[in-house]
C-alpha cells in the first residue's frame, strides 16, 4: 500500500511531506489547467478534497475564494494550517475521511480533486460524497493518474516493460485515470468533460519528481521479473539516455469536470 494511503501511519510523514512540495514543479501545468476547468470565483465556497500540504489551499484563499480543505491525515493539516498561517490566511481545515464528509448537503459550490482517489480504497464512495456536497449548480474538476500507462524507451524492451508494471505497484488505485470517466458517471456526474494529458519525461531527474525509477526496478528484481545484473545494465542505460539527452518516458493523466445544471 502507497505511504500516502495513510500518511500519519508512515515511518517517515514529513518525507511525504517535503515531496508534495519538491513535485509542485513538475504539476504546474496540469494544477493549472485543472483550476482552469474548475473556474472557482471571488467569494465561492470551494472544497479541496484532500488538501494534502496546502499548496492550493493557500493559492484559493490568495484569490478570495472561501476554500476549505479536508484531509485524513493530522500531519498534513498541520502543514496545511502552517502555510496558511505564514500568509495571514484563515485556515479552514477539517480531518476527515473523504467517504464520510463532515459537511450539510448543497453547501459548496465547487470541489477540486487532485491526485487523491488514486491512494483511497472507495472512490466511488469519494465521489459520492462529494455530489451530496455540492449545491445546484455546483462544480467538480479532478485529475488522476494513469500508472499502468507508464512506458519508458530502452534497447531492452524486455526490462523496460518488466519495470513499468512495477510504477505504481504500491498505489491503491494504480489504473485511476482510466477508471475514472466511469465512477464519475455512477457518481451522477453525467455530461463530463474530458481531457487525457500525455505528461512527456525527458530526465531521470524529472522522473523523480513523480517516482523512483529505480525503486520500481528494485521491486522488478524482488519479483523475479529480472535479474539483478541485468537490472543493473538497464539503469545504467536509463542514467545515461538522461545525461545524453536521449531519456524517454510517457504517463497519461486524466482531468474531467463537470457543472451542475
Amino acid at each position: 500500500m502507497s505511504t500516502f494511503s495513510d500518511v500519519d501511519r508512515s515511518p517517515r510523514p514529513q518525507e511525504l511531506v517535503r515531496y508534495l512540495s519538491e513535485a509542485r514543479r513538475g504539476l504546474s501545468a496540469p494544477r493549472a489547467r485543472l483550476r482552469e476547468l474548475l473556474s472557482p470565483r471571488p467569494g465561492e465556497r470551494v472544497l479541496d478534497l484532500g488538501c494534502g500540504a496546502g499548496h492550493e489551499l493557500a493559492q484559493l484563499a490568495e484569490d478570495g475564494i472561501v476554500a476549505v480543505g479536508v484531509d485524513a491525515s493530522s500531519v498534513m493539516l498541520h502543514a496545511s494550517r502552517a502555510r496558511l498561517s505564514d500568509q495571514d490566511l484563515e485556515p479552514r481545515l477539517a480531518q476527515a475521511d473523504g467517504a464520510r464528509l463532515p459537511f450539510r448537503d448543497g453547501v459548496f459550490d465547487a470541489c477540486r480533486i487532485e491526485r487523491v482517489l488514486q491512494h483511497v480504497a472507495d472512490p466511488a464512495a469519494v465521489l459520492a460524497e462529494a455530489r451530496r456536497t455540492l449545491r445546484d449548480g455546483g462544480r467538480i474538476a479532478v485529475s488522476e493518474p494513469d500508472w499502468a500507462s507508464f512506458t519508458i524507451a530502452s534497447a531492452d524492451p524486455v526490462t523496460a516493460a518488466a519495470v513499468s508494471a512495477r510504477v505504481g505497484a504500491a498505489i491503491v488505485q494504480r489504473d485511476i485515470g482510466r477508471q475514472l470517466r466511469r465512477l464519475l458517471c455512477e457518481a451522477g456526474f453525467t455530461g463530463l468533460r474530458i481531457e487525457v494529458e500525455l505528461a512527456v519525461y525527458d530526465s531521470l531527474t524529472e522522473l523523480d519528481l513523480v517516482f523512483s525509477l529505480s525503486r520500481a526496478t528494485e521491486r522488478a528484481c524482488e519479483q523475479g521479473a529480472v535479474s539483478a545484473e541485468r537490472a543493473a545494465d538497464w539503469l545504467a542505460e536509463q542514467r545515461e539516455l538522461s545525461a545524453t539527452g536521449g531519456f524517454h518516458a510517457t504517463l497519461n493523466r486524466s482531468v474531467m469536470a463537470w457543472a451542475r445544471r
